[in-house]
């Protein structure tokens, strides 16, 4: 099965990729990993907090019987908005139409339907405040604890495949998101459950890389609402740099490994990938570093290379004595 999304000349303009991810999205598509049997550190915390507090355990269950294990879940769950905040998610999510709540749920529940849920249909604002309230509820347990990370892991991937787009083309950044089987710049065709086409129309395209995204990217079931796709958020090789406690004592872990991993002179870009985090991040602690003495920087081509000064060198061996200048 594959999904065709068509553009034109407008919509190759229009192409941009999320800054951060999504909060309601990932809460949607978190729950679907919470219910496969796939262990991870993640759902195991999750589990152990959801024995320990039972609210959020029937928040859960809320979100659980409104988002299926597989296929279909309502539209109005992941309103456009949320990508700005979770708050302001959660608002449009309380002020969703009665038509929207209908169109919805009628699309995911094609058989029988609890009474709640036939309630929420029929526009029954008690109903839609309890589903504002399990979502919250469920957020602080799913997504909360885990946010900071998520934003590093959506932010390195947004750097590549802009650096991607830069270097390559919109051609080789568009083919080398997960689960798109072919480009031909007008028509992109990518991996999906069931035969669908979606016209963009000249409302652009947004990329969305997420977390909790699995298998094949993801998007609106009404192709009125504005055009974005879901996918999984490519996870670095960065391997743990070795350095002394000692020495994460003094400059923090990030700092540390930062001046660790200039053992081996390092782009910018270089840098992020050896420490699984975005450009911006290790350009931040690249200059920290630099202004402490411990490295400098220098323009190769069209990037920036940084290596360790004496001062820098010593102090990553715990040579450092009064005549170490940099």
């Amino acid at each position: 099965m594959t999904l065709r999304m068509i553009f034109d000349r407008k919509d190759l303009q229009g192409i941009r990729i999320a800054e951060a991810p999504d909060p309601l999205w990932e809460l949607v598509l978190g729950s679907h990993q919470l219910r496969e049997d796939r262990p991870s550190a993640w759902r195991q915390r999750v589990q152990l907090n959801l024995r320990q507090n039972e609210e959020a355990a029937r928040s859960l269950k809320t979100l659980f019987t409104l988002v299926p294990p597989k296929g279909n879940f309502p539209d109005f769950l992941t309103p456009p908005t949320s990508a700005g905040s979770f708050e302001s998610g959660l608002e449009a999510v309380a002020c969703t139409p009665r038509g929207r709540l209908c169109a919805d749920l009628r699309t995911v529940f094609t058989g029988t339907a609890p009474t709640w849920v036939k309630r929420l249909a029929d526009g029954d604002r008690d109903e839609v405040h309890g589903v504002v309230g399990a979502l919250r509820e469920a957020y602080d347990l799913v997504i909360a604890p885990f946010w900071h990370s998520m934003r590093e892991t959506v932010a390195a991937d947004r750097a590549r495949r802009v650096r991607t787009l830069a270097t390559e083309g919109a051609g080789a950044m568009m083919r080398g998101i997960p689960g798109v089987r072919g480009w031909d710049g007008e028509v992109l065709e990518i991996a999906y459950p069931r035969q669908r086409t979606v016209h963009l129309g000249g409302r652009g395209l947004t990329l969305i890389p997420s977390r909790f995204c699995a298998n094949t990217p993801v998007t609106f079931i009404d192709p009125a609402l504005p055009p974005v796709l879901l996918y999984p958020a490519s996870v670095t090789n960065a391997r743990p740099v070795d350095v002394s406690p000692e020495l994460v004592a003094l400059l923090g872990r990030t700092r540390a490994e930062s001046l660790g991993a200039l053992r081996i002179p390092r782009t910018t870009s270089k840098l992020a990938s050896c420490l699984g985090t975005s450009i911006g991040t290790a350009s931040k602690q690249a200059a920290v570093l630099r202004e402490a003495g411990l490295v400098t920087s220098a323009r190769q081509g069209s990037a920036i290379l940084h290596h360790l000064t004496r001062l820098g060198t010593a102090l990553l061996a715990g040579e450092l004595d009064e005549g170490t200048v940099p």
